[in-house]
């Protein structure tokens, strides 16, 4: 009888007990996530790297071209990656996901933008679409300013160079980092001259600049120039590391949040982990959807922790 009432007693207390949860073993515990260099690329991974400091890990951002990345993720020496946009970007991940070396996990961002854009001056003189480039040649110098060598846009508008597409077999591209090309665009605005150049939403340059984005390159960027973002992980990784993917498979950002943070990195050159830290602080709530099921790397809840690492009081949750 003794026994019995003991037994009774420890299920009793046992049932107040927190369920336990999975936990990642020992390896996951360095996570390394690609940072492409774009500056929304830079403020995501920030963000995600922060999550999982707090949560016990430690992480690694190594700045790498787009397809390294992706080669890098092949090999097993990358884990996740946040900024694969997509329909721009689906040349330079397809042969990573022919051999099953990569996978999408997540749609991480919706309602992006990604196209050629030009000035609202040049707009209002009267280029409004693709097929307005090329009866401009003259006056834009027969030149379309892009982004860094390797760039999943730029492969596109060389595409439409090669083929001709648009009468634009005379033009050429001129590749820069994303500061390089966006100075470009600033000098040209400045000067009145004409310029066409990759454009896309969210970024600060929506705010610096007056502009506005082409329409008729449905076929090259998709309709109406929409876009998503994914997130991608190396296959296998969701089976070593399932907590880990949990987070990466959860975590979601807005137009506005990304640009918020954009905004701070670029034009207020606050470093992208500081700026993630800030935003996370402001917005807590965001936490409860990502952090559902995750745990810290030795098995513990994972949103008190993360709470407690940014110094935010529960109470600051909304319910």
């Amino acid at each position: 009888m003794r026994r019995a009432i003991l037994l009774l007693s420890v299920l009793v207390l046992c049932a107040a007990c927190p369920v336990a949860r999975a936990q990642d073993p020992a390896a996951c515990r360095t996570v390394r996530l690609a940072d492409v260099g774009w500056t929304d690329a830079s403020a995501v991974t920030a963000v995600g790297a922060t999550l999982f400091d707090a949560l016990g890990y430690q992480t690694r951002t190594p700045m790498l071209a787009l397809t390294v990345a992706y080669l890098a993720m092949s090999t097993g020496q990358v884990d996740g990656f946040l900024s694969n946009w997509e329909p721009s970007g689906a040349t330079a991940i397809a042969p990573f996901l022919k051999k099953g070396t990569v996978q999408q996990i997540a749609t991480n961002l919706s309602g992006a933008h990604y196209t050629l854009a030009v000035p609202e001056e040049v707009w209002q003189a009267g280029l409004h679409d693709f097929r307005d480039i090329a009866g401009w040649g003259s006056k834009l110098g027969h030149v379309i300013y892009g982004l860094e060598a390797g760039n999943d846009g730029n492969a596109l508008v060389l595409d439409m160079i090669r083929d001709n597409r648009f009468g634009l077999g005379r033009f050429r591209l001129v590749e820069s980092s994303e500061q390089g090309m966006l100075s470009q665009v600033a000098r040209s605005i400045e000067s009145h001259r004409p310029i066409v150049f990759l454009a896309w939403e969210p970024h600060p340059m929506n705010m610096r600049f007056h502009l506005r984005y082409l329409t008729g390159g449905d076929a090259i960027f998709g309709p109406d120039a929409g876009a998503t973002v994914h997130t991608v992980i190396r296959t296998g990784y969701d089976t070593a590391c399932p907590n880990a993917t949990r987070l990466l498979r959860q975590i979601r950002f807005s137009i506005d949040g990304e640009n918020v943070m954009m905004k701070a990195i670029q034009d207020e050159h606050t470093p992208p982990r500081d700026e993630a830290r800030r935003w996370l602080r402001a917005h807590p709530d965001a936490l409860t959807l990502w952090l559902d099921g995750v745990t810290t790397l030795d098995g513990r809840p994972g949103l008190p922790a993360v709470l407690s690492a940014l110094s935010v009081p529960q109470s600051a949750q909304r319910p």
